[in-house]
């Protein structure tokens, strides 16, 4: 559970990052007319191109073309990890539901147990108990002195010369 919960936790970070940054916010670029216009002028340079000048301004298209692809492609991507993290969250919740319902279940199931436990032995809950009694607390220390054993001493030998005679 506290391993599921922390990567719950951790993804919905991550999902709260990357909500927040700009690029969610753009539009994304039609990246297979992109890949198409690549190819084409790449096609173009390698077989069309007649002069110097000509082959320049291809490959001039052709870098303003890898640019835009390579910033719609950052979109797409990016995009793609929100949708991700925002399916993680979904099957870690779920799994985190799940996990919670089965130790649910098995609470109950120990709860059963425990009260057939209870009906056969005879054991009983400490809400069910009988209070104890609460005996006097001895005092932490004692002070005797010598007169006190003395005093003892001789009622003992009194006592035990009254049971003699």
């Amino acid at each position: 559970m506290r391993r599921l919960r922390n990567k719950l936790n951790y993804k919905q970070a991550e999902y709260a990052a990357l909500s927040k940054l700009g690029e969610l916010k753009q539009e994304p670029k039609n990246l297979g007319r992109l890949k198409r216009l690549k190819g084409d002028i790449e096609f173009k340079i390698a077989t069309e191109a007649h002069s110097l000048g000509a082959e320049k301004e291809l490959i001039k298209k052709l870098s303003t073309i890898n640019a835009e692809l390579e910033d719609a492609l950052r979109i797409f991507r990016f995009k793609r990890k929100v949708i991700l993290v925002s399916r993680d969250i979904e099957e870690l919740g779920k799994a985190f539901e799940n996990s919670r319902a089965q130790i649910a279940e098995i609470d109950k199931k120990l709860d059963e147990f425990y009260a057939n436990l209870r009906e056969v032995t005879g054991w009983r809950k400490k809400e069910d108990r009988r209070p104890r009694q609460q005996h006097a607390k001895p005092q932490d220390h004692f002070e005797v002195s010598l007169e006190d054993i003395a005093t003892i001493k001789n009622k003992k030998e009194d006592k035990e010369k009254a049971d003699s005679d």
